[in-house]
């Protein structure tokens, strides 16, 4: 949306430039660090860093420290300026690449309807109550413009800056749970791409109504001619004719269709070639970027923001089955760890958090997007026939909204849609709802009833070496012990514990997978263990076998026993020399040596 000055960066500046960089990434990575040490999610470090080296603590310390290595607009070397927003932006851009390929359609489609309230009404709920509030009170929420015009608009904003779901957030919370391959988990995920595709729809409908990049051409002429750039960063907002926005809308549209039918077999047609003939994962890597640089471009030459077409084609890139979970890894860690520090405290180097914090305004924020998120969700899942702390725990689970929040909140600032004081309220939100759902989601799906792991494996539930190394006849293997066990029909777990498997494979790091489902007919929940010496292909994101399979059973009235059994599953394995022991052992009594269940006598 800014442009370089046809002026070439002096190699004063361009040291000013890469030091800025260096100092900024550095801290940020060092602050996301210690937030993670402290099971926080990484962004609140990345943001604090932005926080310590902006107006909020850094200019005031040392004014000539700051202009050096983050000058204002409106002052000394408009270049470093533009360079560093340019690449703020590039940043955001791929970001939305990787919330695009965390969407897995098929598993949010074959949820189904269940998804699909808790999606509905999660986003519908926090929207109606945004909008209506920004409607009527633009001035106190923080309005860019005082335009009646932009009154819509701007409810829009505030109603999708609620409502909006962080699924990267979500899903690192369900991982740290040990909860993400449970079908809590699943729902969760599942309700939270329908409501980021949703978000981001209406997000896109929004940037149509308000035309919010007409004046980048401007902004461009303002940094060559006077050396500054326009007010809101360079973008000028505008209100588009209706039948400009319809035209927009419509080629959004028609870009989302072509991007999810056409675009997503050439994608799937081209992962294959590239990964047979091209270096790896150097070829793939290169191929994912350019597509997401493209469809960004377009996004952005249409009239809608470039982030809008790097989701979409996230999405269509990871709903190949021919993208291999280690390419997929290996963008996820080039991004998240040089970019998404970049954009997260580039945040706080251009705004004052204490200067524009309205502590009220912060308040009704969070009031709204709590109550509105937590209470729909909580509505569409117990008229899923969910229970009421299984629908509490899906309320709280979708509660975040992140980085997908600041994100939106960064753009609309940009784009003169809000001003500096809802901006600040909007990122100390999202702040506030990534810190709730992870002790209250692992407090209200904690079962005080299922006993210990290991006091469930006995001689009787245990497989010293399974004959199988096909995920389907191994499934099958676990099944017939477990129907011995229950008097269950061997086949019916079988087709229950495949159907589940299809949904989302459940190979785990470390040579472990935990196939599972929940029965009708299951009075007790247990488990059966197999070792698989050649081992198991169960997809797991490293790559490797399962040597040792754990199958789950547990009855579908009691959702919180799965989630219990898969966390002290992993938790029991979780040690790498309990883990390579129990692999090793070649009997009951050796693997009864090797498990080890944190809390037991002698640990």
């Amino acid at each position: 949306m800014l442009t370089l000055s046809s002026a070439a960066l002096s190699a004063t500046e361009i040291t000013r430039l890469l030091l800025a960089l260096a100092v900024l990434l550095g801290l940020a990575r060092l602050l996301g660090e210690v937030a993670r040490r402290y099971q926080q999610p990484m962004v609140i470090g990345e943001i604090l860093a932005g926080i310590l080296l902006g107006p909020t603590v850094f200019q005031y310390i040392s004014p000539g420290g700051y202009q050096y290595l983050f000058p204002a607009a409106a002052g000394e070397a408009p270049s470093i300026f533009v360079a560093q927003e340019s690449l703020f932006m590039l940043s955001a851009i791929l970001l939305l690449l990787v919330a695009g390929l965390e969407v897995d359609l098929r598993l949010a489609i074959k949820h189904g309807k269940a998804a699909l309230l808790v999606s509905a009404l999660g986003v519908s709920a926090p929207f109606v109550l945004g909008f209506v509030v920004a409607y009527f009170a633009p001035n106190f929420m923080g309005s860019g413009s005082d335009d009646p015009a932009h009154r819509v608009p701007f409810g829009m904003f505030v109603g999708i800056a609620v409502s909006i779901t962080a699924l990267p957030v979500i899903a690192r919370i369900l991982l740290d749970l040990h909860i993400f391959k449970s079908d809590m988990g699943m729902l969760i995920m599942a309700a939270a791409m329908f409501n980021d595709i949703l978000g981001w729809l209406v997000f896109a409908v929004i940037l149509a109504m308000i035309g919010g990049v007409a004046g980048s051409d401007a902004a461009a002429r303002a940094i060559t001619e006077s050396g500054a750039v326009a007010p809101n960063g360079g973008v000028e907002v505008v209100a588009n004719g209706g039948s400009d926005v319809m035209i927009t809308l419509g080629m959004t549209v028609l870009f989302l269709f072509l991007m999810l039918t056409a675009g997503r077999w050439l994608l799937h047609r081209a992962l294959v070639y590239v990964q047979a003939h091209w270096s790896w994962p150097g070829g793939v890597l290169g191929l994912v970027l350019v597509v997401a640089l493209v469809c960004a471009a377009f996004t952005e030459a249409i009239g809608i923001h470039a982030i809008f077409g790097a989701f979409v084609a996230g999405i269509a890139i990871g709903d190949s089955r021919h993208l291999r979970q280690g390419t997929r890894d290996t963008v996820l860690q080039f991004i998240t760890n040089i970019f998404a520090p970049l954009f997260f405290a580039g945040i706080g180097v251009r705004v004052n958090f204490i200067a524009d914090f309205n502590p009220l305004l912060v308040l009704v924020v969070v009031v709204i997007a709590c109550t509105g998120k937590i209470g729909g969700c909580f509505v569409g899942a117990k008229l899923s026939g969910l229970t009421k702390r299984e629908s509490w725990a899906i309320g709280f689970g979708m509660a975040t909204q992140g980085a997908m929040g600041i994100i939106l909140a960064q753009i609309a600032r940009d784009t003169g849609l809000i001003n500096e004081e809802l901006f600040v309220a909007v990122v100390l939100m999202a702040i506030g709802t990534s810190l709730l759902p992870g002790p209250v989601v692992q407090r209200l799906m904690r079962h005080m009833h299922t006993p210990d792991f290991a006091d469930m494996i006995t001689d009787r539930n245990y497989i010293a070496a399974l004959e199988s190394r096909a995920r389907t006849k191994a499934i099958g293997e676990l099944s017939s012990r477990a129907a011995e066990l229950t008097g269950l029909d061997a086949r019916h777990i079988e087709s229950a514990v495949w159907h589940r498997e299809q949904l989302m494979p459940t190979g785990l790091d470390g040579n472990l997978a935990v196939p599972h489902a929940r029965l009708t007919d299951l009075d007790e929940p247990m488990v059966v263990i197999g070792r698989s010496i050649a081992g198991v292909d169960f997809d797991a994101p490293d790559g490797k076998s399962a040597h040792l399979i754990c199958l789950i059973l547990t009855p579908v009235k009691d959702a919180t026993a799965q989630v219990e059994l898969l966390r002290m599953f992993a938790e029991a394995f979780g040690d790498p020399q309990s883990r390579e022991q129990a692999i090793a052992s070649s009997s009951y009594t050796e693997f009864r040596a090797a498990l080890k269940i944190p809390g037991e006598v002698g640990e």
